[in-house]
């Protein structure tokens, strides 16, 4: 999508020192995606959807690591000499995702930094905690979220062919982002307090089908025609999604759900778990049709390599436009996307979301 120079040169993000702490943050987080990105993972210069989520979040043995979603990272606002503000990172594109005057989910994931001892403790499953958004250190949102866990079964005697995330916690925050600029999200934990850029732009200057527009029709393969690609679903076993098609779905006046996800060459290790999420969400909420489409036409052509010039993009996904994965797009009977979720999602905010669209 074309970017209006005007419109781009009227975001001012310079007047509240916003401009350094994002530029700062951006350089931090590419810093250290490049030191830990494998060759399988290598990318050119330019931001592609192979590079928004090339690494997810990491913990290991309670050493948080920034593997920061669509580089945007944290800023840390307070500080403490007993112990460290927590880290908030990123669940959502960078890339012209957000957009200014709707509500919006903002995912984001709320970490201890590695410092040992020191650390604040974390909010338990079924605490609550209050997310602002701030723009010149004016109040211009407030929502109150709790912190949704990721977790899926896989049928007994199964291995699965995904990589599982070692985040565990993230949190879905609804906001509205009234003009377009840098915003400042801003939480308290523990007594002390930690803030993220996130930026919103114009509705012409969004890369992916909004919600509240009509969604575009596109043909998805099904087991009856596959199309032009190599393999249908690379789930460790066929999902149940691929029986029908999305635009035959949408011309029957039903309404749908389509997931975009790839569990095998997934770069972010959440599209494994939401097809399973899915699966079981769909189940509880029969009257939609739950719609599955791979990222990739020919990921076995290339020996599973995303950076291989002559892999392709599977057909639905390139006329939708999206830029990243896994994403859920909510479509009510009358065509129009009702909501995105975007990149990981637990099975009450997917049976939630489904349920509402009967």
């Amino acid at each position: 999508m074309a970017v209006s120079g005007n419109r781009s040169r009227q975001i001012d993000r310079s007047t509240d020192g916003a401009e350094t702490r994002y530029r700062r943050d951006m350089d931090r987080v590419n810093t250290g995606l490049n030191r830990r990105r494998s060759a399988r993972h290598r990318s050119g210069d330019t931001m592609t959807r192979r590079r928004f989520l090339g690494n997810t979040l990491r913990l290991s043995g309670g050493v948080a690591g920034l593997g920061a979603l669509g580089g945007l990272s944290t800023s840390v606002l307070a500080a403490c000499s007993q112990a460290q503000p927590p880290d908030l990172v990123a669940l959502f594109s960078p890339d012209r995702v957000l957009v200014a005057g709707m509500e919006q989910r903002v995912p984001f994931a709320v970490i201890t930094p590695p410092d040992g001892a020191g650390s604040i403790a974390l909010p338990g499953d079924d605490e609550a905690i209050i997310v602002r958004l701030l723009q010149n250190d004016e109040v211009i949102d407030e929502v109150e979220v709790t912190g949704h866990v990721i977790d899926h079964d896989h049928s007994e005697g199964t291995e699965p062919d995904h990589e599982h995330a070692d985040l565990y916690r993230y949190y879905p925050a609804r906001l509205t982002m009234p003009e377009p600029g840098v915003y400042d999200l801003v939480t308290r934990i523990g007594g002390t307090q930690a803030t993220m850029p996130i930026q919103a732009f114009y509705p012409d200057e969004v890369l992916v089908p909004l919600p509240g527009s009509p969604m575009p029709v596109v043909d998805t393969p099904t087991f009856d025609q596959p199309g032009d690609i190599d393999q249908l679903c690379t789930r460790f076993e066929p999902c149940p999604f691929h029986e029908e098609n999305l635009a035959d779905v949408m011309a029957a006046g039903r309404p749908a759900a389509l997931l975009v996800a790839t569990p095998a060459f997934c770069q972010t290790a959440y599209c494994g778990p939401v097809v399973d999420t899915l699966i079981e969400a769909g189940a509880a909420v029969p009257s939609v049709t739950c719609v599955h489409a791979e990222v990739y036409a020919n990921p076995y052509e290339v020996g599973g390599d995303y950076t291989d010039p002559d892999i392709r993009l599977a057909p639905a996904v390139e006329a939708i436009g999206l830029p990243f994965e896994p994403s859920l797009f909510l479509i009510d009977a009358s065509g129009n996307l009702v909501d995105r979720i975007d990149n990981v999602f637990d099975l009450n905010e997917a049976t939630e979301a489904l349920a509402r669209l009967v």
